[in-house]
């Protein structure tokens, strides 16, 4: 996926929270990372992690993490 389809969905999920009133939950595997430690390589996008890390920070997302995979 290009990084303008990425900053596209990004937006998306912008506008979508801006039309839910009230609490609101997001679920999925978005297969883009905002810390190094994510990466298994150092091959690191900064402008898309910066731009994640945006977005979480924005809409005040939690990451809720997985037990027992």
């Amino acid at each position: 996926q290009h990084d303008h389809e990425k900053i596209t969905f990004l937006q998306e999920i912008c506008d979508v929270r801006a039309s839910c009133d009230g609490p609101w939950m997001l679920c999925g595997d978005f297969k883009l990372i905002y810390r190094d430690e994510d990466k298994n390589n150092g091959n690191h996008n900064r402008r898309m992690m910066g731009c994640f890390l945006h977005v979480i920070n924005d809409l005040a997302l939690k990451q809720v993490y997985l037990n027992g995979r």
